[in-house]
């Protein structure tokens, strides 16, 4: 018993000293990658916050550290096991092959985002629509470009759907330009009607939440904006004009809001009413009249 049992056991300790502590230097590696990963990306941002640098980016930041430190761990990892890649790969042939076909959209999705890294086509944090998809972007992953919509739903798209799709982006800069149409009834006067644009124009410059291009530096995407009204047409139940205003970001749906109220205030003052649809109808001719009496039955008969 003791003679059978002492090869297993010199096999056991073999493998084990040959295989069994590269196995365990490999896993710690990977372990002290990952936290080395996560407290380098904790100093790079208490750093950043410091120089008053912040990143732009944390969450995709955070990503692309990560894949940089563990393809470095899995050199390591390949070189602790004295692994040569290429005969592996050049010995593939039509397996190879299999994979890279089974592989192909994964494969599409991680090129995909190393594209819009290196174009910069989609940023985290911006508030845009991709494909019919709109909300703000969370993360860049390898994969899937990460999605928080406005009713707070998480959607994950793939990279290669990103790359293809029209990107549409709500705030590339700091300001943004509003249309809002306003109506005009018909009753007004000429000399009523001569004013609405003077109207309009003057709400716009009163009201401090209307951004009127201070503070201009192209760096910071400042500018200089026009706020300007325009007649539109002729409806079929008011005359149309349209204000054309410039708004802040964090200023949107109060500036929106408040424009509104102000509108209101300034034309009930200078007379003239908000319009509603209306509808006028014509009857041409003469309506015949027509009798109906009760038969036996109880019903009408003309």
């Amino acid at each position: 018993m003791t003679n059978s049992a002492t090869p297993i056991v010199n096999n056991f300790s073999a493998f084990f000293f040959s295989y069994g502590v590269k196995i365990i230097i490999s896993i710690a590696v990977f372990i002290i990658t990952y936290y080395f990963a996560h407290y380098t990306f904790k100093i790079w941002q208490v750093t950043a916050k410091k120089m008053k640098r912040p990143l732009r980016y944390p969450n995709t930041t955070y990503t692309l550290l990560k894949v940089a430190f563990f393809s470095i761990a899995g050199l390591i990892v390949l070189g602790i096991f004295n692994i040569n890649l290429w005969p592996i790969l050049a010995s593939l042939g039509v397996v190879g092959l299999i994979v890279g076909l089974a592989l192909q959209q994964p494969l599409g999705n991680f090129f995909s985002g190393i594209m819009i890294f290196i174009t910069d086509a989609v940023n985290e944090g911006e508030a845009l629509d991709i494909g019919g998809v709109s909300g703000v972007v969370y993360a860049i992953k390898l994969n899937h470009t990460v999605v928080d919509t406005w009713d707070g739903k998480r959607i994950y798209i793939p990279n290669t759907t990103v790359w293809s799709s029209k990107v549409t982006k709500f705030w590339p800069k700091i300001a943004r330009r509003i249309d809002m149409q306003i109506g005009i009834p018909y009753t007004v006067t000429s000399q009523q009607l001569a004013k609405v644009s003077s109207i309009l124009e003057k709400v716009m410059e009163d009201e401090p939440l209307v951004y009127k291009g201070d503070n201009y530096s192209k760096d910071k995407n400042y500018g200089p904006v026009s706020n300007f009204v325009t007649f539109n047409e002729f409806g079929s139940s008011s005359i149309n004009f349209t204000m054309h205003f410039w708004v802040l970001r964090n200023d949107y749906f109060a500036a929106i809001e408040k424009v509104a109220i102000d509108v209101y205030k300034a034309l009930n003052e200078a007379g003239i009413s908000m319009p509603y649809d209306q509808l006028d109808v014509h009857v041409d001719g003469k309506l015949a009249a027509v009798n109906f009496k009760i038969d036996e039955k109880g019903e009408e008969k003309k």
